[in-house]
């Protein structure tokens, strides 16, 4: 379990996270005391002994009215009463629970926890930083884990104390000699592509399915279509790894025309 003397500040810092700022707030009321728990366990506990990918239930009781969540997964930052900026944006690994107009008593989501991801900053108005691969597998100082799960207000409530949650994760190890993982792409790096699209794929040696961004262009349903009549389109291909195949950081660039 974490350190709690350390855990306690980095939850008395941490509720300036979220993908919106705002000013602290007195919680709205709902019947009940609100609590959330990932995988049955509560706040400070450590999730221990993680696969290096795994779906973890997260449940939250007593929501009140007009108050969101966002659940994400985060390294923990070398400062603990910093917030964290690098956090996992791949596929299900960002949750968020909307705020609706009634109470609730009990809602239920998943969160997609990997071992290895491409850390970016949830909230770039709380800081820059440069993203970058993060391996939580690594300890940031003694007694402190490299990640957690965050459970976290969302709007007006982003720094509202009262309904931060923080999870540490440990995982289980892996080999030491997993293989590098490789991209192939459809059509190739450098080709042109234009705004009435293309067909697009990309499959990895793993077998593991990427995330992808793009800037001015869209990756979607099968196709990659052009944003702007001239000009490049970079993509970033990042997969989470495994127990057999490293984690992959690739960029590909495309014509635009």
């Amino acid at each position: 379990m974490l350190n709690k003397k350390k855990l306690g500040n980095l939850v008395a810092s941490i509720a300036a996270l979220g993908l919106v700022c705002a000013t602290a707030v007195a919680p709205a009321h709902a019947e009940g005391t609100f609590n959330a728990t990932v995988a049955g366990y509560n706040n400070m506990t450590s999730l221990a002994a993680l696969e290096t990918r795994s779906v973890q239930p997260v449940v939250v009781t007593n929501l009140p009215a007009n108050v969101g969540l966002y659940a994400l997964h985060c390294a923990v930052p070398m400062n603990p009463r910093s917030a964290p900026t690098l956090c996992d944006s791949s596929t299900d690994s960002l949750v968020y629970i909307p705020a609706t107009a009634a109470d609730r008593a009990s809602v239920a989501a998943k969160i997609k926890v990997n071992g290895e991801f491409y850390g970016t900053n949830p909230n770039p108005q709380t800081g820059t930083s440069a993203n970058q691969s993060v391996d939580c597998r690594a300890e940031v100082a003694p007694g402190l884990g490299a990640c957690a799960v965050y459970i976290l207000g969302a709007g007006r409530e982003s720094a509202n104390p009262n309904y931060l949650r923080v999870f540490p994760t440990v995982f289980k190890s892996v080999r030491t000699d997993r293989k590098t993982d490789k991209v192939k792409f459809r059509p190739k790096s450098g080709s042109k592509i234009t705004q009435n699209g293309r067909a697009f794929s990309a499959t990895t040696r793993s077998g593991v399915t990427p995330s992808i961004t793009a800037d001015n262009c869209s990756v979607r349903d099968g196709k990659i279509t052009a944003l702007a009549d001239t000009g490049t389109c970079t993509l970033t291909i990042v997969t989470t790894g495994g127990r057999n195949f490293k984690p992959l950081v690739a960029t590909r660039t495309f014509k635009l025309g």
